[in-house]
């Protein structure tokens, strides 16, 4: 078989109209997202239906280190598929077949040594995340179900589907991640209620781990079997070491990474801080957190999916077209990101009071939501940017906004702004870190775009 992509994905990426490249890549990939934001939601959902706070917090808790999936399936997947659709933009289809190879190995001996660290390390990771005795058993069965056992198909569910993006199989990649969170909303109930198998927390847990199974394997028979074997390849023969498959992969993947790793940091200490309050607190903290996730999965589904393309174009030197996707895909995702903010202003306790019926949470996630939102316009900037850094191979950049968005400034200022401001001290810092980031990206996008022009002057 000829090592070429098709005639489709090739007018993807060099010669479709902008809006149509950028609907073919990221509307399948924003509809994926969306999917698997339903199928998170579900399991806060189903589980708000008990009535239970203490089980709807142990999920809380435990989320973190379930989110440290998304950051290992970022990591080689970003990484992997931002340097094969720089390969392809180079016509370099033996480094395709490296990429996809180094990544999709490496993501499974990664993700095992997580695993085997959540099950050595649980008691004191638990407590530390806030757990207490009526939160604790709830939360290792939900984290032992996602991460210690289904932490491999989490991983790869995620991580096959930016490899197949990066050929421009986007809808197949859409496919694969939707079908585990249609299973997973099916299986939920299945799984969690009396008239089911009655398992509640740990029935949530297990639909997920089952469903994301099923959803790999798909991926893995795509690629496998395939138009794209002469491009993308699993197999153990093209794994390799060499730093400029293996050092390009992870420095361009750290960055997604470090901000899902950040994230979870961040969103520890937040649990911590609020489980000096109530119970009450740390349910409405995590349900503003599921509400949050439909504008940032949109955002993010926009940028992963015009990730392959900005790079496609900047590897083969038709900066023109690269500039005129990230400038239709930036107005796109900032309408968007604005009407969220309305409508999360507007409507915030009827959005809480979806997920549990107590009066106190509501009353405290309306307060959380309103303060909260008011980040959502940022994030179409700091996403687009970071993906951009990432498809450009510019991972410093990346690694920065990464860090000054999450980690670094804001836990300090969030423990400061509690003994400020009691408890809404805490939700005021996100708007205030997004805000101060969004003016440093740009300063830094256009500072490297004025370098590009320069150096194309000089090469002409």
């Amino acid at each position: 078989m000829d090592n070429t992509l098709r005639e489709k994905e090739t007018a993807i990426f060099e010669t479709l109209p902008i809006p149509r490249a950028v609907a073919a890549l990221a509307v399948p990939t924003i509809i994926s997202q969306i999917i698997a934001m339903i199928y998170n939601l579900a399991d806060t959902w189903y589980i708000g239906q008990t009535g239970n706070t203490d089980m709807l917090a142990a999920v809380t808790i435990a989320w973190p280190l379930f989110m440290l999936t998304t950051a290992m399936a970022n990591l080689f997947g970003i990484g992997g598929g931002s340097s094969i659709s720089r390969a392809l933009g180079q016509k370099d289809y033996n480094k395709a077949k490296q990429a996809s190879s180094f990544s999709f190995w490496t993501a499974i001996a990664v993700t095992l040594l997580f695993s085997a660290v959540v099950v050595c390390t649980r008691k004191h990771l638990l407590v530390l995340l806030g757990a207490d005795e009526a939160t604790f058993a709830f939360s290792y069965d939900y984290l032992f179900w996602v991460v210690v056992i289904g932490g491999v198909p989490t991983v790869l569910n995620m991580l096959l589907a930016h490899l197949v993006r990066a050929v421009g199989e986007s809808k197949q990649a859409s496919i694969g991640m939707s079908l585990g969170g249609i299973l997973n909303i099916i299986l939920d109930p299945v799984f969690m209620f009396e008239w089911g198998l009655g398992l509640y927390v740990k029935g949530a847990a297990m639909a997920t781990c089952l469903s994301n199974t099923i959803a790999s394997c798909y991926l893995l028979r795509f690629i496998i079997k395939g138009k794209h074997s002469s491009v993308l390849s699993l197999s153990p023969k093209y794994f390799t070491l060499r730093r400029d498959v293996s050092t390009v992969v992870l420095s361009t993947g750290i960055p997604s990474a470090l901000q899902t790793f950040l994230v979870v940091v961040s969103n520890a200490v937040l649990n911590n801080l609020m489980s000096a309050y109530t119970t009450a607190a740390v349910a409405a903290v995590g349900i503003i957190k599921k509400a949050d996730i439909f504008p940032v999965h949109v955002v993010q589904g926009l940028s992963n999916g015009v990730l392959p393309l900005m790079a496609y174009n900047y590897a083969s030197s038709n900066r023109r077209r690269m500039n005129r996707v990230i400038r239709f895909s930036l107005i796109v995702s900032s309408i968007f990101t604005v009407i969220c903010l309305i409508c999360y202003e507007l409507f915030a306790p009827f959005i809480v009071s979806i997920f549990i019926n107590d009066e106190v949470t509501i009353r405290y996630g309306a307060s959380f939501m309103r303060l909260h939102s008011m980040a959502m316009p940022f994030l179409s900037v700091i996403f687009l940017l970071i993906a951009f850094f990432q498809a450009t191979a510019q991972s410093k950049q990346a690694i920065i906004i990464s860090l000054l968005r999450k980690g670094i400034i804001d836990i300090p200022l969030m423990i400061v702004m509690d003994r400020l401001f009691p408890m809404l001290g805490i939700m005021i810092v996100q708007p205030v870190m997004d805000f101060s980031c969004t003016v440093i990206a740009l300063v830094m996008f256009l500072s490297f775009t004025k370098r590009l022009r320069q150096q194309e002057i000089r090469g002409t």
